[in-house]
């Protein structure tokens, strides 16, 4: 890779330059024009870890907010997130590392499906010298476990952008464990503090690619434990809650359509959240978090509109699992708090 002449602009002020460009190629669906900005910038001395850092992953935020506020639609942030993954795939063939640090086994939980951000911290792994083997998106735990003990990795990286993934993947972390295997834990889905990571008992917790790098450099890492705050009956609860989730969802449904309203259920996409507001549920009473739930439903609520959807129907739902759920007295408590959260919405 050539260096940079003096007189050229710094890179974060060079990557900044283009994301506007690089935004808009995205939003047409042009997948050449944004490729070409990516390696233009590395061809002319830049670093590839500028542009996965400082374009492709703030831009791929933006395609989210884009998407929430109802100005994309599902289709173009579809499109954007693929064209991202072709811009990645192209950087990579322009800049590897040696692979000389020791071996990452990347993978993305299983039921977990948005493996860009996986994709991005494992090419900066690479470029910072580290042998990395990335598994893709929700991979089933037996596998995981099988290639641990097929090829002895260093260190296994699991990647979350929800965490209604996480309880289950208490089972993967121990078994990841007992290969001898330490545990990474990356991703929103493990909380913005890493304090769901903890609950699992995961090894170390990394909220960006760059502190990812960091930590790997640091090794061995510190003994821990799972953080065993959670309540007695959380796992029973927990259970109860996922057993219930088809009972849940027609009990919604039904209540939606016995509502006079001139609102259809058929036409709206909220039809389409109501199983992941039962996942959501079930994550909050296994976490015993009340307010993980909460933040959900503010979230959907926030996105609904935009998309066609009616969020003054959430009340409703909330009513419904309310009465399936009599028994579950934590999950109460956390469909009250979503209650709150959405009269305080107004």
């Amino acid at each position: 890779m050539t260096s940079r002449s003096p007189s050229a602009p710094a890179p974060v002020e060079a990557v900044r330059a283009v994301v506007d460009d690089y935004l808009d190629a995205l939003g047409r669906g042009d997948e050449t024009h944004a490729v070409d900005l990516a390696l233009g910038f590395v061809d002319a001395g830049g670093s590839a870890e500028d542009v996965l850092l400082g374009l492709v992953a703030p831009v791929q935020v933006r395609v989210g907010e884009r998407w929430e506020s109802g100005e994309w639609s599902v289709a173009q942030e579809h499109a954007a997130t693929c064209i991202a993954e072709r811009v990645v795939a192209a950087l990579g063939t322009r800049a590897r590392g040696q692979g000389t640090r020791g071996h990452v086994v990347l993978s993305c939980l299983d039921g977990e499906w948005h493996a860009l951000p996986a994709r991005i911290v494992g090419d900066v792994l690479r470029l910072r010298c580290w042998q990395v083997t990335f598994l893709g998106a929700s991979v089933p735990p037996v596998h995981l476990v099988s290639f641990l003990h097929q090829h002895g990795p260093d260190v296994v990286a699991l990647s979350a952008a929800l965490p209604i993934h996480l309880p289950a993947a208490r089972h993967t972390v121990a078994a990841a464990q007992r290969t001898g295997t330490p545990v990474l834990a990356g991703g929103p889905g493990f909380g913005a503090d890493g304090r769901f990571a903890r609950r699992l008992g995961v090894d170390a917790w990394a909220p960006t690619a760059e502190d990812a790098a960091a930590l790997l450099d640091r090794m061995p890492w510190p003994a821990t434990s799972p953080d065993a705050t959670r309540d007695d009956g959380a796992e029973t609860e927990y259970a109860g809650v996922r057993e219930r989730r088809g009972r849940l969802v027609m009990a919604a449904v039904e209540r939606l359509r016995d509502r006079t309203a001139a609102v259809r259920l058929a036409d709206s996409p909220l039809d389409d959240d109501l199983g992941q507001m039962v996942d959501f549920l079930a994550a909050a009473t296994w976490f015993g978090d009340r307010g993980l739930f909460a933040d959900h439903l503010e979230w959907l609520a926030r996105v609904s509109t935009p998309r066609g959807a009616a969020a003054d129907l959430l009340p409703a739902v909330l009513d419904a699992f309310r009465a399936e759920l009599h028994d579950f007295p934590f999950a109460l408590t956390c469909l009250d708090l979503g209650h709150d959260a959405l009269v305080g919405r107004g």
